[in-house]
């Protein structure tokens, strides 16, 4: 009996032992499984992804449950999270009540296709740029047969937005005219396009930019190399500002007559000719470089701060493409032909958003004609003035309820009140009309016209210069006493003047899509490049900061490229 007793005993230990081991085996699942999902936000949120590296490294050593979570767990949980994540967008583009600027970036792989990265550009109902990746995929792949005008069709047709499109902005030669008509006609059967579709094709400013540059360097192909060679171990730049800048360096080293040592005499130095010629690349290139840093180096830029560099640029090539220097004239007059053929496709679009801007409005057009001169001057200040009274006609035909114009104190309630002293004067009706018909005449005649929001705005003085004013604040705020040149703001200061910004803006080589990404699955490379651009900046702040990495998370994502 003792010994079944104690038999019976130990069974009840192993028994609640086993159910002690299932219990948490279930709750170590479901903390797998919980980590899964956390780590797919974090991936659809941040820039990291969770494999071999080390973030994973830092990541598992603080919590042993990651790592039992597979790669192959979190990509479904990625592709999950964006699935919800683009009903939430699409409704949200679906109800927006404005216009929608496209970009198509292109970004090449190590592999025989390229990916099409299709962003929307729009203001939000809260004023806050927003920059949507809409679609992040391969074109042009061996398994695939659409092209990249396929592609934007049907990634259009999908999101169901053709009837917002205001614009496209292309890097050049990426698509033939033939393509961007299909997608242009393909939008004007949903709606009017504004100035008759004469804007709807922009071409990226920073593209121009570098092909500018790369006319530029050619000419001084083998003195760049060989200052590469002098000073930094034959190492070539691929960013042409990091050119720029060292071709700087180089003339104040030679001036100074650094490279005459003999720890140089064995090596080849440019001669004092092919110095000259530098100098002069430099000289022409100074506007552009400093117009560049600009433009693409202001976080959240809008097009408002495009159109005065701009000016700054071709006022300077115009300038060198008269020098009596016969080298660097040839250069700047080839430069300022590509140019101005950019300046002529975009000015109109960039004059609006410079009106928008109540530091520039009309004013900044008669500065810089009496500044640059031309007999054009005159004729471009009426341009503007033509097309931003055409644009606001038109946006208060579409949306009457919106006007706002300004009147002097002659108001329905005076007109009900006189009335009602007509009435107690028991004058007959005949008389009665008589004199109100004189009086309403003479209100006519001594009456002020009606002000627009435009007039008001236009007559307005401009505001005062400083570089950090906010644009879109200043709208936020003015929008109730404009609702109709606030619409019109909102549609034309987020159009992408430039596709890429920042580093990107200045890479002298075709882009490449970042080698972490290119050897994962198409699907899964749209799912994350469309929820990070879809998550708010203060949302991915929070995320961040909850790892416990904080800013170190940029770090480790530049250092897992590095020897990816």
């Amino acid at each position: 009996m003792e010994a079944d007793h104690e038999n019976h005993q130990t069974n009840d230990v192993e028994s609640d032992a086993d159910s002690e081991n299932s219990v948490n085996d279930y709750d170590y699942d479901f903390e797998q499984i919980n980590s899964s999902r956390y780590l797919a936000v974090v991936t659809c949120s941040l820039n990291v992804l969770p494999r071999k590296g080390l973030f994973m490294r830092m990541l598992r050593s603080s919590d042993p449950v990651f790592k039992r979570v597979s790669f192959a767990s979190v990509q479904d949980d990625c592709l999950n999270l964006y699935k919800r994540m683009k009903e939430n967008a699409k409704e949200v583009l679906r109800n927006f009540d404005g216009q929608i600027s496209l970009s198509v970036d292109i970004l090449r792989t190590r592999k025989p296709y390229e990916y099409m990265c299709l962003k929307a550009h729009f203001i939000d109902e809260d004023w806050n740029l927003r920059n949507w990746v809409l679609n992040f995929r391969p074109i042009n792949a061996p398994w695939q047969d659409d092209c990249l005008v396929e592609a934007i069709l049907k990634a259009l047709k999908d999101w169901e937005i053709g009837n917002k499109i205001a614009n496209i902005t292309f890097i050049t030669g990426s698509v033939e005219n033939e393509g961007i008509d299909e997608v242009k006609n393909y939008v004007q059967e949903m709606k009017k396009l504004q100035f008759d579709g004469q804007l709807f094709s922009l071409y990226c400013c920073a593209d121009i930019f570098k092909r500018m540059v790369e006319d530029a360097f050619e000419v001084i192909s083998w003195t760049i190399r060989a200052i590469d060679k002098l000073m930094y171990f034959g190492k070539p730049s691929f960013l042409w500002d990091s050119v720029y800048e060292r071709l700087k360096i180089a003339l104040e080293c030679e001036a100074k007559e650094e490279f005459g040592g003999e720890e140089y005499d064995d090596w080849d130095k440019p001669s004092a000719d092919e110095w000259k010629e530098v100098e002069g690349i430099c000289k022409l290139l100074e506007s552009l470089y400093n117009a560049a840093k600009a433009v693409f180096e202001t976080k959240d830029s809008t097009a408002n701060i495009y159109l005065q560099n701009l000016r700054e640029v071709w006022a300077s090539l115009t300038k060198e493409a008269n020098s009596s220097d016969s080298f660097i004239r040839a250069i700047a007059v080839k430069l300022l032909e590509r140019f101005e053929e950019y300046w002529k496709n975009t000015f109109l679009l960039l004059a609006i958003a410079t009106v928008m801007d109540p530091r520039c409005k009309i004013t900044y057009f008669e500065f810089s004609s009496s500044k640059y001169g031309g007999n054009d001057g005159n004729t471009e200040v009426s341009t503007v003035l033509m097309a931003i009274r055409s644009l606001y006609d038109d946006y208060s035909i579409q949306f009457p309820e919106n006007e706002n114009p300004v009147s002097n104190p002659t108001s329905s309630d005076s007109e009900g009140e006189s009335s009602r002293q007509v009435k107690r004067g028991c004058l007959s009706p005949d008389d009665s009309s008589n004199r109100l018909q004189d009086y309403q005449q003479f209100i006519e005649s001594t009456n002020q016209p009606l002000k627009s929001e435009l007039d008001m705005y236009l007559e307005e003085p401009v505001l005062p210069w400083t570089q950090d004013f906010n644009i879109l604040s200043w709208w936020r705020a003015a929008s109730p006493r404009y609702p109709i040149l606030s619409r019109i703001a909102r549609d034309y200061l987020p159009v992408p003047v430039s596709i890429v910004t920042s580093t990107d803006a200045f890479f002298s080589i075709d882009r490449e899509i970042s080698p972490r990404y290119g050897s994962l699955k198409p699907d899964f490379n749209n799912a994350v490049m469309c929820t990070r651009s879809w998550y708010p900046a203060e949302l991915k702040s929070i995320i961040g900061c909850a790892l416990g990495f904080g800013e170190m998370l940029e770090d480790m994502e530049l250092l897992e490229d590095a020897f990816f």
